[in-house]
C-alpha cells in the first residue's frame, strides 16, 4: 500500500512542481481532505463496485465543481486504477513532500478549547525555536487534558497540559 500511495503522491508533488503551484495544491488538497474525512461514505461510493467507472466520474465532477481541475481529473485516475480507498493516504503523501519541499514540519496541538490565532502563533514560533525549523501546528480539542496543551511533533511530544502535570505528581507520591 505504500508504494501505491507514495508513487500517486509523487505524482501529484511533481505535476505541482513543475506548474509552481505547489502551495495552492497543498491548500486544496488540504480542504479537500478535511471534506472527505467529514464524509467518509464518498470515498466508500468511488469505492464502490456497485457503481461504474463512468459514474463515478461523473459524481466527481457534480460533487467537486469549485475543485482546481487538475487535482480532479488526478482523483478520476485514482478511481479509474480502482484507488480510490487510498486517497487520504495519497493526500497525506503530497502534503508530507510539500512540506518537505519547503523545510515546514507539521505538527498537532491538543488544547481543551480551540485557540485564538495569536495564542496559536505564539505556540508555533515557540516550538519552531525548540525544533529549529518552521513548525505548523493543527489544533485538536481534547477536552480530557483538563487544561493546557500538549503538542505532537513527528516523535516529540511538549506535554504541558494539567493532565500531564496530575499524573507526574501521582507518580512522584506513589514512590
Amino acid at each position: 500500500m505504500k508504494e501505491i500511495t507514495s508513487r500517486y503522491a509523487e505524482a501529484l508533488y511533481s505535476l505541482k512542481r513543475d506548474e509552481n503551484k505547489l502551495l495552492d495544491a497543498q491548500s486544496e488538497v488540504r480542504e479537500l481532505k478535511k471534506v472527505l474525512l467529514e464524509n467518509p461514505d464518498f470515498i466508500v461510493l468511488l469505492d464502490s463496485s456497485y457503481k461504474s467507472i463512468d459514474e463515478k466520474i461523473d459524481i466527481i465532477d457534480k460533487a467537486l465543481k469549485g475543485v482546481d481541475e487538475e487535482i480532479k481529473n488526478f482523483l478520476k485516475i485514482i478511481v479509474t486504477n480502482h484507488r480510490a480507498k487510498y486517497i487520504i493516504d495519497i493526500f497525506d503523501g503530497f502534503n508530507s513532500l510539500v512540506n518537505e519541499y519547503r523545510g515546514v514540519t507539521e505538527g498537532l496541538v491538543y488544547s481543551t478549547e480551540k485557540l485564538t490565532d495569536s495564542q496559536l502563533k505564539k505556540l508555533t514560533d515557540t516550538i519552531g525555536s525548540i525544533e529549529n525549523r518552521p513548525v505548523e501546528l493543527r489544533n485538536i480539542i481534547d477536552p480530557t487534558l483538563i487544561g493546557g496543551v500538549k503538542v505532537v511533533i513527528n516523535d516529540h511530544i511538549y506535554d504541558g497540559s494539567v493532565k500531564h502535570h496530575i499524573n507526574d505528581m501521582k507518580s512522584a507520591l506513589l514512590k
